[in-house]
């Protein structure tokens, strides 16, 4: 009866007390108080022999079963909980870092093509900007040039007419019939004075006009006579013939220049059409260049959030995985020594709802205290 009640109890101190040593602080620490507690009950009711007073110490084992199965069921809710916090947060971060991972390659793609077209831009700039510099010293070298050709062809042209105006007036003296000695020998003199003159018309000049020297010359017979041999002695035909040449070389001359002029306005209007095509380019790429590295600076600031955050995400998540785990643990370790502390205190009221124990408490009960009170003393002890 009683007394297998009482080794009942003293086998589950000794259970109590296993269990209590691979407890948790305040799993142990419940354990301990039960010992004491049907100690103290035992001994009050003791004295008095009474059933009712076994009755009150189940009811009080009862009242801790029930709180200790609240406090089971509250620990299983609240883990429930966490747990689910824990998918829920672990399946979102783990998203999040794989969508950030996934932004980041394309934000560094985009990042690396900026670049490439910037330095391309850059590369192209500076070649236009060679264009204008090279087309502007082309276009200075022509005006140059042109200036020297004007100077050359308007020098010819005068040359060439001075020459022509001196070879009318000859020309027209020496045609006349009643022509006047003096008069011819400054149309010679000035024309003989001309540098376009071929030498054979120089020396021809100059022969005539070493004849004017003499007493004789242009003063032989009559006027009329001495007109005759200067038409029949083919010096009228000279100077016409070189009249008509360099009138051609006049109009030839005055055509190069009209040529020149013209070519130099061409090439002056390429070249200029070529340096404002060159600054609209320069104006536009420039324009698009600062829009690239503007969108390139956007990228980059995003590219380092994007980075920060996802390194942020993928160690609270490797921290959370950690708790997690640990608190599932715990929360095993937990429902464990709980399980143990309710399967203890209905073993105890199984044994004091016995016949046994309710017939012969009067002669038992005290030794189950002294047990009682012993085995919690060596609990608290080895605690």
């Amino acid at each position: 009866g009683l007394a297998r009640a009482t080794r009942l109890a003293q086998l589950h101190c000794r259970r109590g007390r296993r269990a209590a040593a691979q407890a948790a602080p305040m799993a142990r620490s419940l354990l301990l108080a039960l010992l004491p507690v049907v100690a103290t009950a035992g001994a009050s009711v003791a004295g008095t022999g009474s059933v009712s007073a076994v009755q009150k110490v189940i009811e009080l084992l009862e009242s801790m079963t029930a709180k200790a199965q609240q406090d089971k069921h509250a620990e299983e809710v609240e883990y429930a909980k966490f747990k689910q916090f824990c998918g829920d947060t672990i399946e979102t971060k783990t998203r999040d870092v794989k969508q950030s991972t996934e932004l980041i390659e394309v934000l560094s793609a985009d990042a690396t093509k900026l670049e490439e077209d910037t330095k391309k831009l850059s590369a192209k700039l500076q070649e236009l900007n060679d264009v204008i510099t090279s087309t502007k010293a082309e276009l200075k070298a022509a005006k140059e040039q042109r200036e020297k050709d004007h100077a050359d062809y308007s020098a010819e042209i005068e040359d060439h007419s001075e020459t022509n105006y001196a070879l009318e007036r000859a020309i027209a003296v020496l045609q006349k019939q009643n022509f006047n000695r003096q008069q011819a020998e400054e149309a010679l003199v000035q024309l003989s004075q001309s540098g376009s003159l071929p030498k054979s018309a120089q020396r021809t000049l100059a022969a005539l006009l070493q004849m004017g020297v003499g007493d004789d010359f242009l003063s032989k017979d009559s006027p009329e006579a001495v007109a005759y041999e200067f038409q029949s002695g083919g010096i009228i035909e000279l100077l016409k013939k070189l009249h008509g040449e360099f009138r051609e070389k006049q109009t030839e001359a005055e055509k190069e220049e009209m040529n020149s002029r013209m070519a130099h306005e061409m090439l002056s209007q390429d070249l200029t059409d070529t340096i404002e095509g060159a600054e609209r380019d320069i104006a536009y790429l420039t324009e698009w260049l600062q829009e690239k590295k503007e969108l390139l600076a956007d990228t980059k600031k995003k590219l380092a959030a994007t980075t920060e955050d996802r390194d942020s995400d993928e160690a609270y998540l490797s921290d959370l995985k950690v708790e997690c785990l640990e608190k599932g643990k715990s929360f095993q370790e937990k429902q464990g020594l709980r399980a143990e502390e309710i399967e203890a205190i209905e073993k105890a009221t199984e044994i004091l709802r016995s016949p046994e124990v309710s017939g012969s408490a009067e002669k038992h009960l005290p030794a189950l205290v002294a047990t009682s009170q012993g085995a919690a003393l060596a609990q608290l002890r080895a605690a």
